[in-house]
């Protein structure tokens, strides 16, 4: 009797949007006359940061202070359409609609402080809310006063619009069953390798440690990548040794009948979270971010389940991974089976492929003849 250390990883993709049309996001964005800046869009912030990340996107394409940003979600009425925070597409998607449209604003700003310095817009550049000459810093106008002279000059709203939307792949080869555009607009790519101890007396399986490497496209706010991914690790703690993912299995007379039946990890349950990013930049997501919500939380379990095979031995292919699963698992490999069984399916552990084994992922099932 004793306890055991193990190693195991796992590596997935995920698609960021959804896609054959139905996702579109609007924005619509105003310069005020002292040259702040108004958006508005529809996309709910949950704790992801996508107001902040999207007025970074706005600032950074317009060419002025973040803190010149106003972002304002609070009205449906007012707003524009989003149809919504899911799919990972709230800076894929929305913020590519709110990058249209601040390049609309930009534009317009340089259109008129043309006018003003009586220089062709195309040899303006908007730098950290002043608009200056190329190769000619000296001659300048600041944003302020741009929007000012649009208004009291010009008699112009300094304004502009932008919507997203995946187009709808409308040919496809009845053959090949090949469209003429992807399916997906981009897709991402994490892996995690997991560290555990585990207890063959009792069971218990301890989290000790987790390495994630993400591809993120481009971390626009590299604070809150981080932050969703080791959100996502915990989700996937929790997923892999505590809670249940499908609560009403096998019916509802199993589900819990409180909240506190519910196990999500605690600070006790915390392992060592290390994270790693990178950038692999989408030609499609706004300065080539991809989508990051979802996927944060899909790869510990499966990292998790082989790290405990490692550890003692034997695949646990339910989750959550629970000590009373991981006795059946040792109990029957003492018993001479060569594991759980699954759908009529058998885990095989040894080398050789026989005629009727099916490889999974480093683990095969034997498929009864």
């Amino acid at each position: 009797m004793a306890k055991h250390t193990g190693r195991g990883f796992a590596a997935i993709e995920y698609p960021t949007g959804m896609n054959q049309n139905g996702d579109p996001s609007q924005a619509w964005i105003k310069v005020k006359p002292d040259g702040r800046v108004d958006v508005f869009a529809g996309t709910s912030d949950i704790g992801n940061g996508s107001k902040t990340i999207q007025s970074q996107i706005v600032a950074e394409t317009i060419g002025v202070p973040y803190e010149w940003i106003t972002y304002d979600n609070s009205n449906t009425d007012s707003s524009p359409v989003c149809t919504g925070t899911f799919a990972s597409r709230a800076t894929f998607v929305a913020g590519k609609a709110v990058e249209k449209a601040a390049l609309e604003v930009r534009g317009r700003i340089l259109d008129i402080a043309g006018k003003e310095l009586e220089i062709d817009p195309g040899d303006l550049e908007i730098v950290d809310g002043e608009v200056v000459a190329k190769g000619a810093p000296q001659k300048k106008i600041s944003v302020p006063d741009v929007a000012a002279a649009a208004t009291w000059g010009h008699g112009e709203l300094i304004t502009g619009t932008g919507a997203q939307l995946k187009p709808y792949a409308a040919i496809v080869d009845p053959e090949s069953g090949r469209v003429d555009l992807p399916p997906h607009s981009a897709i991402s790519y994490a892996a995690c390798a997991a560290e555990v101890e585990v207890d063959d007396e009792t069971g218990e399986v301890r989290v000790t440690r987790l390495v994630q490497c993400y591809d993120v496209g481009k971390a626009i706010n590299p604070t809150l990548v981080e932050g969703q991914i080791e959100g996502g690790a915990v989700q996937g703690l929790g997923l892999g040794v505590l809670e249940s993912c499908y609560p009403f299995y096998p019916s509802v007379e199993h589900r819990g009948g409180e909240f506190g039946t519910y196990l999500a990890p605690g600070m006790e349950d915390l392992p060592s979270i290390e994270t790693i990013i990178i950038e692999n930049p989408s030609t499609d997501g706004p300065y080539g971010a991809k989508g990051i919500g979802e996927m944060a939380n899909n790869s510990q379990p499966p990292a998790i389940a082989a790290a405990v095979f490692d550890a003692v031995g034997v695949w646990v292919t339910e989750l959550p991974i629970t000590p009373e699963r991981v006795l059946r698992a040792l109990e029957a490999r003492e018993g001479g089976d060569g594991g759980p069984r699954r759908d009529g399916k058998k885990v095989v552990f040894d080398e050789e492929l026989s005629v009727n084994a099916v490889s999974s992922g480093g683990v095969r099932f034997e498929v009864p003849a």
